[in-house]
């Protein structure tokens, strides 16, 4: 018979039993004594939490943002974070999304555009506007804070493309947000041609974090959307540069530098059509066939030269796409969950193999407590993970 008295090893509790709890579960335990809040919000404790939440089924995190032809140019006073968690069986969804954070814009910026770009990175969420402001979220932690102003955009306008994005560099063991702007853009006469000198910098979470200077990227940045593979964050180029590259643009967190990498088969340097995404830990590439009938996928080979065939998605009559926007999120079972954009905003699963899609939900028809439907809005999705980074912790 076990003796009432013994109690386990504090190691044990915190590293095999409390690292398992959910974030806002491990915000209460934080009260039970000053030193369970130390161990809790220790370096080691994070990690390890950090390591099983990246290990679990995502999340999908919605941020819902008023869009119209005036709703563009315009600023709110705030902004929502919904999360739908994994359902109980495989590949589902929870029917209802939970109101993870509702926050005002931090006094010191001028307002959050309804133009954003949101990247997600162990937890943490960089959210790109239409002017130089950056912001930096922890849905979880509660957090959410306007990064300094970085090097002023002479190319500011409220559809201007994504301009910021988050990576890990493990070897510093930083995060890093970065961003491009221009110094100058125009279109030189009467040739029409593309005229720029363009910036990149990076802010690094930690003491005295401030924008530093990297080098410049070796073309224009356009529309793709970037992604973060590992080490390195994907810039795509601008079809618009005169002659127009061959190339994406790979940013090595690690050294600060530009590389160049052999652009995906028939990329048509166009956001509404095409997409680069994170599928499994590879970089992958979806357009539209020139057959318009189906999306090729294409991945990118290990060694960083060659794409390969993934797979091909056939949308189908009873399925209708639209072609609008194809955007990749993950992939899980053989399968991809996909947003497709056109009309309204749904989400499907397509499976690999056989090519074949099945429809998860219209965005539409979910429940998000507190958001004022009868404005006309897009939903900005990606793939979360919850963690409990403190964004606090590295901006003192």
């Amino acid at each position: 018979k076990m003796d009432p008295l013994v109690t386990l090893p504090n190691d044990l509790i915190f590293m095999e039993v409390l690292v398992r709890l959910p974030v806002k579960c491990l915000a209460r335990c934080k009260f039970v004594s000053p030193n369970w809040r130390a161990r809790i919000e220790g370096a080691d404790f994070v990690s390890h939490h950090r390591k099983r939440s990246s290990a679990s089924r995502p999340s999908i995190l919605f941020i819902p943002r008023k869009h119209g032809i005036k709703d563009e140019e315009e600023f709110s006073d705030d902004i929502s974070f919904y999360r739908l968690g994994p359902g109980q069986e495989p590949d589902t969804f929870e029917d209802e999304a939970e109101l993870m954070l509702e926050k005002a814009c931090p006094p010191e910026a001028a307002g959050i555009t309804n133009v954003i770009y949101p990247m997600h990175c162990d937890g943490l969420v960089v959210i790109a506007t239409g002017t130089d402001q950056v912001f930096l979220c922890n849905p979880a932690t509660k957090e959410f804070v306007a990064l300094p102003l970085g090097t002023p955009d002479v190319d500011i306008h409220c559809m201007r493309p994504p301009s910021a994005a988050i990576g890990f560099d493990q070897w510093k063991n930083q995060y890093v947000v970065a961003r491009y702007f221009y110094r100058r853009r125009c279109y030189k006469k009467p040739s029409g041609k593309l005229d720029y000198d363009i910036g990149h910098e990076v802010f690094t979470l930690g003491n005295n974090s401030s924008w530093e200077a990297t080098a410049d990227p070796p073309h224009a940045i356009g529309d793709t959307p970037p992604v973060c593979m590992r080490d390195a964050i994907y810039w795509g180029c601008d079809g618009r540069e005169d002659p127009r590259p061959s190339s994406l643009m790979r940013f090595s967190l690690r050294y600060r530098t530009f590389d160049l990498v052999p652009c995906p088969p028939r990329f048509a340097y166009n956001s509404g059509i095409e997409h680069l995404a994170d599928l499994g830990g590879k970089l992958c590439h979806v357009n539209i066939a020139t057959s318009k009938t189906a999306f090729h996928v294409w991945q990118l080979a290990d060694d960083g030269t060659l794409w390969l065939p993934r797979c091909r998605i056939y949308p189908g009559d009873g399925s209708y796409f639209g072609f609008g926007a194809f955007l990749p999120l993950l992939a899980a079972g053989g399968r991809m969950l996909t947003m497709v954009s056109d009309v309204d905003q749904r989400l499907y699963w397509c499976d690999e193999k056989s090519g074949d899609v099945e429809k998860v939900m219209n965005l539409e028809d979910i429940d998000f407590e507190e958001w004022d439907d009868s404005n006309y809005c897009i939903h900005h999705v990606v793939p979360y993970r919850e963690s409990l980074i403190s964004i606090r912790n590295y901006m003192v």
